[in-house]
């Protein structure tokens, strides 16, 4: 009898665990870009083909114009991503920032 209950416990708990990750709404996640970049091209095709939706990612895309602004927004939490240049981050650094951007 222990046995039995222990094997459905565990049987509970395995399919708690991997239904967890299963939800009937999409998580929304904001990137802003810099520019259209063919840099970005792999962003592109995985929007247009619906990988992001498969993957249960509502992304919603921004051209932000400027290196600064699209960091002023991810800073202030208007975007979740942010897609500049590598000096971006590190103006960001040298100007003190206590949340450092990676």
């Amino acid at each position: 009898m222990k046995r039995f209950l222990a094997l459905g416990l565990a049987a509970f708990l395995a399919m708690t665990a991997v239904l967890t990750g299963c939800s009937s709404t999409p998580e929304k996640i904001r990137i802003g870009e810099v520019t259209r970049s063919l840099f970005y091209a792999p962003q592109y095709v995985a929007l247009e083909k619906g990988f992001f939706k498969e993957e249960g990612l509502e992304v919603e895309l921004s051209t932000i114009p400027g290196g600064d602004k699209v960091m002023a927004a991810l800073l202030s939490g208007g975007i979740e991503v942010a897609l500049v240049g590598s000096e971006t981050s590190i103006y960001v650094s040298q100007q003190g920032a206590a949340d450092p951007v990676v």
